[in-house]
């Protein structure tokens, strides 16, 4: 997508739609959540933010975020509207690898795997050259299923996130260092690199057993 890109995107969904998505992954009508119209375009504002329904339906986010995923987004100081889907998808990937050997996800643990980087008008997570860090993935998915995605989103009040988080500049310099772990975090590093698993789609049931599913039965 080019920088203009957002500009020009328009919502395809419909009424019904938007009442499935709410009602599926327990969107609380009090932020909001709207259809955009034929005519209005993917546009950021400090009062309403889009969500993209391929985030929800094939990359794992789901409402509250995770207190890891907002303090990831401060860390980076990137907005949660301004990330890639596949970007969230490694998020999330990331937080179920940190459940499965019982650990906590940390910043400088992530940022071991992974590195902030503009793609155009979006940001993304890229991982880590091998000389730093093996990856803590098999497989991981390089591109977004349906093509029309972009055309696939609703408008819902800024405060769903978080009030303090602001749109990252795309034309800002990124700074990236390696990470200094401390000892709990290499065993944890060490554990993720050496056992990877594979990306997906995850279940409901899965994210529920990594605490990203809140409202899913016990």
């Amino acid at each position: 997508m080019s920088r203009s890109g957002h500009s020009v995107i328009k919502s395809v969904l419909t009424a019904r739609d938007l009442k499935s998505l709410v009602k599926t992954y327990n969107i609380p009508e009090q932020f909001s959540p709207t259809l955009s119209g034929p005519t209005k375009p993917v546009v950021f504002t400090p009062d309403r933010i889009p969500l993209y329904i391929l985030a929800f339906s094939s990359c794992g986010v789901r409402y509250p975020l995770s207190s890891f995923k907002v303090a990831l987004l401060r860390h980076f100081g990137v907005h949660f509207s301004q990330l890639h889907p596949l970007g969230l998808m490694r998020v999330v990937h990331f937080e179920l690898s940190c459940a499965a050997i019982s650990g906590e996800p940390s910043i400088p643990l992530f940022c071991m795997f992974y590195k902030l980087i503009s793609n155009e008008d979006w940001f993304t997570f890229a991982k880590r050259q091998n000389n730093v860090s093996k990856p803590c993935y098999t497989f991981m998915p390089t591109s977004t299923y349906p093509k029309d995605w972009k055309s696939r989103f609703i408008f819902v009040s800024a405060a769903i996130i978080s009030k303090s988080l602001l749109p990252r500049d795309v034309d800002a310099p990124i700074e990236d260092t390696v990470p200094t772990l401390s000892a709990n975090e290499t065993v944890k590093w060490k554990r993720m690199y050496e056992n990877p698993n594979r990306a997906f789609t995850f279940s409901e049931g899965i994210l529920a057993m990594g605490g990203l599913s809140p409202s899913y039965p016990s």
